[in-house]
């Protein structure tokens, strides 16, 4: 209540005052004044003169009426019999005895009239005239006396909204400073029965209380009934805005507010309950979704996933299994290709085999007969191929060092270089961490004897093969460089399929590990991310590069 007495008294407080403003206009306009006051003294004037005050003054006030919604009317009485005058602006005096404040004679500057009918006004329908307050403001002139009288005039409604939105039960009145109470034709009759009640309630307050800025609510009688009133004090008129509202109905109303408190309680829990239900169920149809799938999992069936996921923490929970199984399925999956890639080299290791003891003495024997009678290069291709054979026929582990497999590839080139007039030879850029890194065995001799046999064939001239290493990050980088014939983009294409496993891999030779077999074991060995890099370009080069992990290792720990 305090609330709203502070809002329609600052709406009265703002509409008075632009009252008082649009008043102040035509008081303190010079031209509006010498014309009023040579009317009042019954000058004469041309047409011309009065039509150019009619246009330019006349007009000027109806634009500022018209600007300000909160005004209704903004009128002038002047004094003289023979003025002219323009409705609904400009009137003789003797008019203001049909108006309700003019009757007992002109106001003092200042005064306010409340709730009277506009009588000037011409309307069809009288009962669409409003009722109206206003503001009378004289003109006085010290040489002519009063020459003139300004109506600031707004609409009841407008300025007092909550009399014409008032009921039995929570009314609204207005009593200014002669005690006289204005309300809405409706509640009239009411306020008027007691009026004597709101005065004493009024009078009973303490001064301060009644000046002070802003509105007070207490609990008192009026007329016999229990009521809350609220006032607020409008200074700029001198008067008092009065709200009551009836507390008669207050128990019945909490009674039902109990009531309807009590029924929202019992259909909330009814709400949450099913709301618990449903989330229960949902929470065990998926525990019991996850739970099935494991059970089957322990049967040994790994094909199966949880299926239906929620976005709960159920469903984080049946990803999490399904990419445990997905994991699970991918490992067994490699560690059956590593096992088949060991059965194929135990086969092929079997149908080979042969008395190993026997061979190395064999060749050593050779060697020595070819030293006694100082055949010493054939010593030495003896003892590259021993070296050789003896690499190849120990499978005790499947990792090496990378020297091993350099020195393996140095006898490897020994031999061929006997096949061929020119010589092929091995120019290497590799740093010592890099010679003491773990690889799968037999993995750099097939890329060389690739080399030789696809990029080299065609070739009758000294030529080198370049081996080169580096470590950037985590990873070690083997290039193996010959600048022989190269493959087009074609071939090449045809070559990275197979090591992708698009197409079937046709690489491999009946003496060694093609480059399929090669780039799969380094995969298997290491994981996905590493493997072999082929890049190519015809007539002019090929270049492998194998990419394994990087251990720090010190020399003959490994």
């Amino acid at each position: 209540m305090m609330y709203e007495l502070d809002k329609s008294c600052q709406n009265a407080e703002q509409i008075a005052v632009n009252c008082k403003l649009s008043a102040e206009i035509i008081v303190n306009n010079e031209s509006i004044n010498d014309f009023l006051n040579q009317i009042a003294s019954d000058k004469k004037f041309s047409f011309m003169d009065i039509l150019d005050f009619y246009g330019k003054e006349i007009s000027g006030v109806q634009k500022i009426v018209k600007s300000n919604p909160y005004i209704y009317k903004l009128r002038m009485f002047v004094h003289s019999e023979s003025v002219k005058e323009i409705i609904p602006l400009l009137y003789k005096e003797d008019r203001i005895a049909d108006l309700k404040w003019g009757k007992d004679g002109v106001p003092a500057t200042g005064t306010w009239c409340f709730d009277y009918v506009d009588t000037l006004e011409q309307e069809e329908d009288p009962q669409h005239i409003p009722r109206i307050a206003s503001l009378i403001t004289r003109l006085n002139d010290y040489r002519y006396g009063r020459y003139g009288i300004v109506e600031s005039a707004v609409t009841m409604e407008n300025m007092f909204p909550d009399l014409y939105h008032s009921t039995v039960s929570d009314r609204t009145c207005f009593v200014d400073q002669a005690g006289t109470i204005y309300s809405s034709p409706e509640l009239s009759d009411l306020f008027n029965s007691q009026k004597k009640d709101i005065m004493d309630f009024l009078n009973n307050q303490d001064q301060a209380e009644l000046n002070r800025n802003g509105a007070v609510c207490k609990r008192t009688r009026l007329g016999g009934e229990e009521v809350i009133a609220g006032y607020v004090k409008i200074k700029s008129i001198q008067g008092y805005l009065i709200r009551i509202v009836s507390t008669k109905n207050d128990e019945m109303i909490l009674r039902s507010s109990r009531i309807e408190i009590l029924l929202l309680w019992i259909a909330i829990v009814i709400v949450l309950l099913l709301f618990s239900n449903r989330q229960v169920t949902h929470i065990l149809r998926q525990f019991y979704e996850i739970y099935n799938t494991v059970y089957r999992v322990q049967q040994g069936d790994l094909e199966v996933r949880v299926q239906n996921m929620s976005r709960d923490e159920f469903g984080v929970l049946g990803i999490e299994i399904n990419t445990m199984l997905d994991r699970i399925q991918r490992l067994m999956e490699e560690t059956l290709q590593r096992e088949l890639l060991v059965k194929n080299s135990q086969i092929k290791a079997l149908q080979n085999q042969i008395n190993n003891h026997f061979i190395y003495n064999v060749l050593e024997s050779v060697k020595m007969m070819a030293e006694i009678d100082e055949k010493y290069e054939i010593a030495d291709t003896v003892s590259s191929f021993g070296q050789l054979l003896r690499y190849s026929m120990r499978w005790k582990t499947g990792y090496v060092k990378v020297e091993e497999e350099i020195e393996h590839i140095r006898n490897y080139l020994a031999l061929v270089n006997l096949w061929y007039d020119d010589e092929i030879c091995l120019r290497m850029e590799i740093p010592q961490e890099i010679l003491f890194q773990e690889i799968p065995k037999m993995s750099l001799q097939p890329i060389v004897e690739n080399s030789i046999s696809h990029g080299m064939r065609e070739y009758t001239q000294d030529t080198n093969i370049y081996m080169e290493g580096e470590i950037i990050g985590g990873d070690c980088y083997i290039r193996i460089t010959d600048f022989g014939c190269g493959m087009d983009e074609g071939e090449l294409l045809q070559l990275n399929k197979r090591l992708t496993g698009e197409r079937e891999d046709q690489s491999g030779q009946e003496n060694g590990i093609g480059l399929k077999n090669v780039h799969d074991r380094l995969q298997i060995g290491f994981g996905t991310g590493y493997g072999i890099v082929i890049e190519s370009e015809k007539h002019h080069y090929t270049r492998v590069t194998i990419k394994i992990p990087y251990q720090k290792r010190k020399r003959g720990l490994i």
